[in-house]
Protein backbone atom coordinates (compact mmCIF):
# COMPACT_ATOMS: atom_id res chain seq x y z
CA UNK A 1 0.00 0.00 0.00
CA UNK A 2 1.10 3.28 -1.01
CA UNK A 3 2.26 5.77 2.19
CA UNK A 4 1.83 9.56 1.91
CA UNK A 5 2.83 12.28 4.02
CA UNK A 6 0.00 15.21 4.71
CA UNK A 7 1.14 18.05 6.72
CA UNK A 8 -2.31 19.26 8.93
CA UNK A 9 -1.95 22.95 10.40
CA UNK A 10 -2.04 22.68 14.24
CA UNK A 11 -5.33 24.08 14.74
CA UNK A 12 -6.97 21.37 12.59
CA UNK A 13 -5.39 19.14 14.05
CA UNK A 14 -6.22 19.50 17.30
CA UNK A 15 -9.45 18.64 16.64
CA UNK A 16 -8.44 15.00 16.92
CA UNK A 17 -6.95 12.93 19.92
CA UNK A 18 -4.24 11.16 17.89
CA UNK A 19 -2.24 10.71 15.12
CA UNK A 20 -4.37 7.73 14.07
CA UNK A 21 -7.67 9.53 14.62
CA UNK A 22 -7.04 11.87 12.31
CA UNK A 23 -5.48 8.97 9.77
CA UNK A 24 -8.30 7.03 9.88
CA UNK A 25 -10.40 10.05 8.86
CA UNK A 26 -8.88 11.22 5.98
CA UNK A 27 -8.49 7.19 5.09
CA UNK A 28 -12.28 6.66 5.41
CA UNK A 29 -13.01 10.27 3.34
CA UNK A 30 -10.54 9.14 0.68
CA UNK A 31 -12.20 5.76 0.39
CA UNK A 32 -15.55 7.40 0.21
CA UNK A 33 -14.98 9.67 -1.89
CA UNK A 34 -13.35 6.83 -4.78
CA UNK A 35 -17.10 4.87 -4.20
CA UNK A 36 -18.76 8.44 -4.70
CA UNK A 37 -16.95 8.69 -7.99
CA UNK A 38 -17.99 5.40 -8.98
CA UNK A 39 -14.00 4.26 -8.80
CA UNK A 40 -14.84 1.41 -6.52
CA UNK A 41 -17.55 -0.77 -5.11
CA UNK A 42 -19.46 -0.77 -1.76
CA UNK A 43 -18.29 -4.27 -1.24
CA UNK A 44 -14.79 -2.98 -1.80
CA UNK A 45 -15.20 0.46 0.30
CA UNK A 46 -16.05 -1.86 3.17
CA UNK A 47 -13.33 -4.13 2.75
CA UNK A 48 -10.84 -1.14 2.84
CA UNK A 49 -12.09 0.25 5.41
CA UNK A 50 -12.41 -2.79 7.58
CA UNK A 51 -16.10 -2.81 7.94
CA UNK A 52 -19.07 -4.94 7.54
CA UNK A 53 -21.61 -3.86 4.70
CA UNK A 54 -24.12 -2.31 7.30
CA UNK A 55 -21.52 -0.30 9.25
CA UNK A 56 -20.36 1.30 5.89
CA UNK A 57 -23.82 2.04 5.26
CA UNK A 58 -24.33 3.50 8.68
CA UNK A 59 -20.97 5.24 7.75
CA UNK A 60 -22.26 7.15 4.74
CA UNK A 61 -25.82 7.43 6.33
CA UNK A 62 -23.95 9.38 9.01
CA UNK A 63 -22.25 11.75 6.66
CA UNK A 64 -25.71 12.67 4.69
CA UNK A 65 -24.38 9.98 1.56
CA UNK A 66 -26.21 8.00 0.09
CA UNK A 67 -25.28 4.49 -0.79
CA UNK A 68 -26.94 4.47 -4.90
CA UNK A 69 -24.38 6.39 -6.98
CA UNK A 70 -27.08 7.39 -9.20
CA UNK A 71 -28.51 11.03 -10.79
CA UNK A 72 -32.19 11.29 -10.16
CA UNK A 73 -32.61 10.95 -13.53
CA UNK A 74 -30.74 7.26 -13.75
CA UNK A 75 -33.06 6.48 -11.09
CA UNK A 76 -35.91 7.84 -13.22
CA UNK A 77 -34.97 5.78 -16.26
CA UNK A 78 -34.43 2.39 -14.21
CA UNK A 79 -37.63 2.95 -12.18
CA UNK A 80 -39.40 3.38 -15.92
CA UNK A 81 -37.53 0.22 -17.04
CA UNK A 82 -38.46 -1.69 -14.03
CA UNK A 83 -42.63 -0.87 -15.13
CA UNK A 84 -42.18 -1.56 -18.50
CA UNK A 85 -40.81 -5.40 -17.59
CA UNK A 86 -43.31 -5.27 -15.24
CA UNK A 87 -45.82 -4.75 -17.18
CA UNK A 88 -44.50 -7.67 -19.42
CA UNK A 89 -44.47 -10.29 -17.23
Amino acid sequence: MLAITVEIPDDLAANFDTPEAIRRTLFEDFVIEQRQRGAISLGKAAELLGLSYPELLDLLGGKGLSPINASPQDLDESYRRFVELMDKA
